[in-house]
């Protein structure tokens, strides 16, 4: 009986602990006001968390090694782990798969590469793969067992106009064999793997003299095991590529979800061409790709979101029409344009009006939260540093309420490198200037009760959990 009472008194005294434990962890959730229920079911990983970020950091120094780091994206804190390291490579662009499973990392020389394996939160064991020289654009395959990089400089067997694509086996690592696309630049991939979009810099294709070319790549049609692929293998083997001309300097795609149609963002002027626009890519018929009529878009067209049948286009316009006017007040003399296009009423010979006056540079990066806010973020923009407390203060980022139309420029610095949508939450993630900055899309406001010290340069993120 004695024995009894003695137990029941422990269990009380635990009991009590554990309740007074819960309270204190409530009242210190950090960020936890910004979060609702996850969706992540996945269990926890090595380092101990279910839903992360991860970002990338490119220098060396006293205080910096070069590497992955790994962030709590529910509490908006720094593992608890050390960073995961990249071999002997400074890791800048971030490629995730379709299945978040794996994260390609791309050196900030641009020629190399890494596979961080994200369940494990380890490097792959193929270690770094050299590309054949330098690469903006990747995909990969939807079996995560390849991924395409678009090489513009890459050398050519037999002496050929540079640029192909490196295909490169993310099982068994090696030298990549290439496929030669003159010039290619950017890659676009479809929902279902079948296809890729290859958009060139060169306006000279070997294949096609002095005219603006989408490759169509059909990379199931690729012979297994060829040291170096060809467009168009000897008989049996399939036509591997469909070449289809009539285009502006075409920088990306957007594929319709039963893979059959593909939007063209065609750059123009920014990009050496004639006039920014949009055009339909008819793919019902694999042999015979067709493009359509071109619809202006005076405002420039270097990037682009779609959601639904609606896309979000961002560029600069001529100059002499690239002014700030219609903006929110700004010291800055040139600025970009944000163009929102109902792709339904496409294709259309009257020009499709800029919606919104955002930062100048040249816009990579455009994303959108749960709640609607669009981000928009360029590079090389122009920078406006407060002189006096209270000044304007100006980078390379636009924050666009998708739902009432209301545009903020962000008081802060640099180039926007990289950004990622947090997701069930009313949180985003962004590096502009080299510091991670974490956005509440509630107010569009850096959120100021928590942040994330990147000791060195942070150059990308990515959410590797759903």
């Amino acid at each position: 009986m004695l024995l009894g009472v003695a137990c029941l008194k422990k269990c009380l005294l635990v009991l009590a602990v554990i309740i007074l434990t819960s309270l204190a962890l409530i009242s210190c959730g950090g960020s936890s006001s910004k979060s609702s229920s996850s969706s992540s079911s996945s269990t926890p990983k090595p380092s101990g968390l279910k839903f992360r970020a991860v970002v990338s950091q490119d220098v060396q120094s006293t205080i910096a090694t070069p590497g992955l780091i790994l962030i709590d994206a529910l509490k908006d804190l720094r593992a608890n782990v050390g960073q995961i390291g990249a071999g002997s490579m400074a890791p800048a662009a971030l490629f995730l798969s379709s299945d978040r499973k794996i994260t390609v990392a791309v050196s900030i020389d641009q020629n190399r590469l890494v596979v961080l394996n994200n369940n494990t939160e380890a490097i792959s064991a193929i270690g770094t793969i050299q590309l054949p020289g330098n690469t903006e654009s990747l995909v990969i395959s939807a079996d995560n067992g390849t991924a395409y990089a678009a090489v513009p400089n890459a050398p050519v067997p037999g002496g050929g106009s540079v640029g192909a694509i490196a295909i490169v086996n993310l099982n068994t690592g090696g030298t990549p064999p290439t496929l030669p696309i003159p010039g290619v630049h950017y890659l676009t991939e479809s929902g279902d793997g079948s296809k890729i979009l290859a958009f060139s810099d060169n306006t000279d294709l070997t294949q096609l003299s002095n005219v603006q070319t989408v490759t169509v790549v059909s990379p199931f049609n690729i012979v297994a095991g060829s040291k170096n692929a060809v467009c168009n293998p000897a008989p049996p083997n399939p036509v591997v590529c469909q070449y289809v001309t009539g285009f502006d300097h075409p920088v990306a795609g957007f594929f319709s979800s039963d893979n059959t149609q593909a939007w063209i963002l065609n750059c123009g002027p920014e990009c050496g061409g004639t006039q920014a626009s949009i055009q339909l890519l008819d793919l019902h018929d694999p042999a015979n790709p067709v493009a359509g009529p071109p619809t202006p878009v005076p405002g420039g067209a270097t990037v682009g979101f779609m959601q639904n049948r609606t896309l979000y286009v961002a560029g600069n316009p001529p100059v002499g029409s690239n002014t700030c006017a219609g903006g929110p007040t700004t010291a800055a003399t040139t600025c970009g344009r944000l163009t929102i296009v109902n792709l339904a009423t496409l294709p259309q010979a009257t020009p499709i009006q800029p919606t919104a006056v955002i930062p100048d540079g040249y816009h990579t990066h455009i994303d959108i939260s749960g709640d609607g806010q669009l981000f928009v973020g360029s590079r090389n923009c122009t920078n406006i540093v407060p002189a006096t407390p209270g000044a304007e203060q100006r980078g390379c980022l636009a924050i666009l309420n998708t739902n009432n139309g209301n545009l903020v420029i962000p008081p802060d610095n640099g180039d926007v490198t990289g950004m990622t949508p947090i997701t069930n939450r009313t949180v985003f993630y962004l590096v502009e200037g080299g510091e991670l900055r974490i956005y509440d899309t509630t107010t569009d406001k850096i959120y100021l009760l928590q942040s994330i010290d990147i000791f060195g340069n942070a150059v990308d993120v990515k959410l590797i959990d759903f």
